[in-house]
C-alpha cells in the first residue's frame, strides 16, 4: 500500500526491532522475578504463617519458603499472600525460622502485602487463649483483633510523640495522701524497678493517680507498667 504525501512512510524494520527490543526486555525482567522468587533466603528462609480461613483443622501454622526478594520484609507480624489449596489466601508471619520439620519442598510467600508489622506476638497469643476458650477459630478473632489495612495512611510518614509536659511536683502533691508513695516515686525516677500494691479508697480517682505513675516511669525512660483499678500491682521495666 503506498502513502499518501500526508502520510510518512512506516519505518518498518526499526519498528520491528524496537518492538523485539522490548520484548526482550520484559522476558528478561520476567526471568530476573521468577529467580528471585524461586531463590531462598539465606537467613532464617523459613516464614511460619497463620492463614485466614475460619476452619478449625486449619488453625495451626504452616511453613512456606521466604524468597529473597522478601527477606527484608516478611517479619513477623506482616500481611502475606500465600498458596493454599489451589487458591491464594491471607496470613500473616508469626514467626522466621532456619528450618522447617516438613520434610518436602516448602511452597514459597505469594506476595509480600506490607511490611508493616501490625500482628504483634502478644495479640497473636491473645487471639489464640480467646479462641480456645470459647472454642473458636483464631483467625476469627484476629480479624477482629487486626483492623483493615488502609494503604494511604501506611504509607503516611508516621508523626514523632509529642514531649511530655512533666512535672515532678504533680505526682508527689497527687500521691500526697499515701505516704510510702513518696518512695516509690523515687525509685520509679532513679531507674530501679519497684513493684508495690495499693488499694484503692472509695471515691478514689485511681485513674489520675495511674496517669502519674504512668507519667513518672516514661519521663524517667521506664518501660511498661501494668494495673488492676481496684487492687493495683504496679512493675516498671526498661524499654526493650
Amino acid at each position: 500500500m503506498t502513502p499518501t504525501p500526508d502520510e510518512p512512510a512506516l519505518e518498518l524494520p526499526g519498528l520491528v526491532r524496537d518492538r523485539a527490543a522490548e520484548g526482550r526486555a520484559k522476558a528478561a525482567a520476567t526471568r530476573a522475578r521468577k529467580v528471585a522468587e524461586a531463590e531462598v533466603a539465606a537467613v532464617d528462609p523459613v516464614a511460619r504463617v497463620v492463614l485466614d480461613l475460619p476452619l478449625a483443622h486449619l488453625d495451626r501454622v504452616f511453613d512456606y519458603a521466604v524468597p529473597v526478594a522478601m527477606a527484608d520484609g516478611a517479619v513477623p507480624g506482616t500481611r502475606v499472600k500465600v498458596r493454599f489449596g489451589g487458591q491464594d489466601v491471607d496470613g500473616f508471619v508469626v514467626g522466621r525460622a532456619a528450618a522447617s520439620d516438613h520434610d518436602g519442598r516448602l511452597t514459597p510467600l505469594r506476595r509480600l502485602v506490607s511490611a508493616e508489622p501490625v500482628l504483634s506476638p502478644a495479640v497473636a497469643t491473645l487471639c489464640e487463649r480467646v479462641a480456645a476458650r470459647y472454642a473458636g477459630v483464631s483467625a476469627d478473632v484476629r480479624r477482629l483483633a487486626v483492623p483493615p489495612r488502609h494503604a494511604t495512611t501506611e504509607k503516611e510518614p508516621t508523626r514523632p510523640e509529642p514531649l511530655l509536659a512533666y512535672d515532678a511536683g504533680d505526682a508527689e502533691r497527687a500521691w500526697a495522701a499515701y505516704p510510702a508513695a513518696a518512695p516509690f516515686l523515687g525509685h520509679l525516677r532513679s531507674g530501679h524497678p519497684p513493684r508495690a500494691v495499693w488499694s484503692a479508697g472509695p471515691g478514689e480517682d485511681w485513674p489520675a493517680l495511674l496517669a502519674h505513675l504512668a507519667a513518672t516511669a516514661l519521663a524517667a525512660g521506664r518501660g511498661l507498667w501494668s494495673a488492676c483499678p481496684t487492687t493495683a500491682t504496679w512493675r516498671a521495666s526498661t524499654p526493650p
